[in-house]
């Protein structure tokens, strides 16, 4: 039997990040798609299209950088002169 090397963090395994992040990308197209079929003025649907799209690059922002939120927190610590992550104090 293969030895498991050590277990990834949580944040960096995930799926529900994954899965929020590909709905709420999914409703988002659906409504910029509303947006482009129903509204008749072109500043609002250019107002209101970018924000969408905005938001939808947000979520792809946070979905990538996600994944490495462990190594943000051992850079911080390093700065601070703390103690990395995963020893104890003592």
């Amino acid at each position: 039997m293969m030895e498991a090397g050590p277990r990834p963090p949580v944040e960096v395994t995930w799926l529900w990040r994954r899965i929020f992040t590909y709905l709420a990308s999914l409703v988002n197209a659906g409504l910029l798609a509303a947006v482009i079929a129903k509204v008749k003025d072109p500043q609002g649907l250019a107002a209101l299209g970018l924000a969408l799209v905005a938001a939808n690059v947000v979520l792809a922002t946070l979905y990538l950088a996600g994944a490495t939120v462990t190594d943000w927190a051992r850079i911080a610590g390093a700065a601070r002169g703390g103690a990395k992550t995963g020893e104890d104090g003592s």
